[in-house]
């Protein structure tokens, strides 16, 4: 109806970059959690619970800004379907500027809820807090890029939720002028992988 959802106002995360994930839960076909980062506000990461049963059918959110974690995130989460078929991976990465980590985030999402919060460490040093992930379209590979024009590929084991095989595309140059690596995409067979710049 073009109005916003019943408590859906004062939800945390900015809605630029790549901030917010909302998938369906495991649980029910008619709940949702949406998760936000930020790499401008230093809140963490928080999650909330959208329900579609509740106002008449027209949904709602039944909790609202549930923290997970307090440390601050690159502006890149993103989420795939487990290997299962029905339970879903969140991954994210730290943001340690203006210092430098290799660490990748991840959550599985059950029917149980929001569980197993491991910390990876493989690939490149990241040091920026702009970034964007992309999973190819069977969920097998993760392409990641950031603002210092890092590109980045993985392979993603759906069924453990660990990266593996990471191959540096290109790596951080270190100084400027960098050419501001923006986004990234897979093509529909997985194939290739598109990558813009903003220069």
């Amino acid at each position: 109806n073009n109005v916003v959802m019943q408590n859906g106002d004062s939800i945390v995360g900015r809605a630029w970059y790549q901030e917010l994930v909302i998938i369906p839960s495991p649980a029910n076909d008619s709940t949702y959690y949406l998760f936000s980062i930020s790499v401008t506000d230093n809140y963490g990461l928080v999650y909330s619970i959208i329900d579609m049963r509740l106002n008449g059918g027209l949904g709602a959110v039944s909790q609202k800004n549930i923290q997970l974690q307090k440390f601050q995130q690159v502006d890149c989460i993103n989420a795939v379907k487990h290997g299962n078929g029905r339970d879903w991976w969140v991954i994210f990465r730290e943001n340690d500027y203006p210092n430098s980590n290799n660490e990748w985030c991840t959550y599985l999402i059950t029917s149980n809820g929001i569980q197993n919060f491991s910390i990876q460490q493989i690939g490149e040093q990241n040091r920026t807090g702009g970034g964007h992930t992309t999973f190819s379209s069977d969920g097998n590979k993760l392409a990641f890029t950031n603002w210092a024009d890092m590109v980045e590929v993985y392979d993603f084991d759906r069924c453990s939720g660990l990266l593996v095989n990471p191959i540096t595309i290109e790596e951080d140059p270190g100084i400027p002028p960098f050419l501001i690596t923006w986004g990234c995409e897979f093509s529909p067979d997985g194939s290739k992988l598109y990558v813009s710049t903003n220069s």
